[in-house]
């Protein structure tokens, strides 16, 4: 018995050294989980943006011509304006004074020419008969000459007053919207130097801006005909004015001044955009973008910026095979249109490509997709092929 029993405590331990000598069973891991979505195929305008800041059509500070104290303001704040019509007055006393003045000086010089052309006329006929010396005649006609062109002279100063008298009424050089009085009735006033107010004309606009020389070269080289400001293409860029909110303006914009040179500063060339603007939305000052269409690029295919990653120099996309596996392929981008980037070669567009999560993945690696559309919901997962285990 005892025999027996150690038997079987020799044969139990022989299988319990046995199964410690065997390798413990895989424990398989969960894939990594990421967010793609399918390329995006669709015809895609080729734009630019930049940061532009609207102007008035035309803009007048307006001055008076005459010194003097302010009298009356014949205006109401930021109302609407004619050309023409009354805006301030300057006290007319001393201007009315100044025309009295000048007319008294010019009735004593014609008083003056008179006498002088008189004694030319009594003189003339004594020097045929030698009644006279001839010195006293010339004289006569001298003073005559000079008499004249005092008068002359005089008739100029009274027309300069009675001019300064009318300025005493300031009207509006152009019609448009009047800005803050900026200066109270009784102060004076500087002639040619105090500004008074300030009309602009709102209808149409301007919108400066600038774009930088590479951007130019840029679309001048894919576009030649662009530099070209009466050719077809030229005339069919679009120009939309964004806000400051990221709102479109609903009146579309023609480019109608570059400036002749490139600014040797910024390294940027002045634009000029003009827009209509008959409900007065845009205000000078007002600061937006500019947004300019170049051209069409049909059926393009297009992936969000964070799906693209950089790496010396060249870009790759991680492509989402039928089986889940990862393949990272080289891409060629093009432009950008909003936070999409133009692909311009390395996908067919029927590719689908990991968005976020790309840290975690590698070339073949598997992963747990889900499916996103452009605007960023759940979209339809087709059926996953197997993956082929090494």
């Amino acid at each position: 018995m005892n025999g027996c029993w150690r038997g079987i405590g020799i044969g139990l331990l022989a299988l319990l050294l046995g199964a410690c000598d065997r390798p413990a069973a895989p424990v398989a891991s969960a894939p990594p989980t990421v967010t793609a979505m399918q390329v995006i195929r669709r015809d895609t305008p080729v734009a630019t943006e930049v940061i532009a800041g609207v102007k008035a059509f035309q803009e007048v500070e307006i001055r008076s011509r005459v010194g003097g104290m302010l009298d009356r303001v014949a205006f109401k704040e930021g109302h609407r304006v004619r050309q023409g019509d009354l805006l301030f007055a300057i006290d007319p006393l001393p201007l009315d004074a100044a025309v009295a003045d000048a007319a008294a000086k010019l009735a004593e010089a014609e008083a003056n020419m008179i006498r002088a052309r008189q004694d030319v006329e009594r003189y003339k006929p004594l020097l045929v008969d030698n009644a006279i010396p001839r010195q006293t005649y010339d004289l006569a006609v001298s003073q005559e000459k000079q008499a004249v062109s005092v008068v002359a002279s005089k008739k100029a100063l009274l027309d300069r007053a009675k001019l300064d008298r009318s300025y005493a009424e300031i009207l509006s050089p152009i019609t448009g919207q009047i800005g803050l009085q900026n200066v109270e009735v009784g102060s004076v006033v500087s002639a040619g130097q105090t500004v008074l107010a300030t009309v602009s004309t709102l209808d149409p606009v301007y919108v400066y801006f600038s774009v930088s020389e590479t951007s130019l070269l840029e679309r001048m080289r894919q576009r030649p005909a662009l530099a070209q400001k009466d050719s077809p293409e030229a005339a069919n860029v679009k120009v939309e004015f964004l806000f400051a909110d990221g709102g479109a303006y609903d009146q579309p914009g023609t480019i109608d001044f570059a400036d002749r040179a490139i600014d040797a500063t910024t390294g940027t060339l002045l634009l000029r955009a003009k827009f209509a603007n008959p409900a007065h939305f845009l205000l000078p000052g007002m600061n937006g973008r500019i947004r300019i269409t170049y051209d069409l690029i049909k059926d393009a295919r297009l992936i969000p910026q964070k799906a693209v990653t950089e790496l010396l120099g060249k870009e790759f996309v991680n492509v989402l095979r039928p089986d889940n596996t990862i393949e990272v392929r080289p891409v060629t981008m093009g432009s950008r249109s909003g936070e999409l980037w133009v692909v311009a070669a390395g996908l067919t567009g029927e590719e689908r490509i990991v968005v976020d999560g790309l840290q975690k993945v590698q070339a073949g690696t598997v992963v747990a997709p889900t499916l996103i559309t452009e605007e960023g919901t759940p979209g339809a997962t087709p059926p996953v092929q197997p993956a082929v285990q090494p």
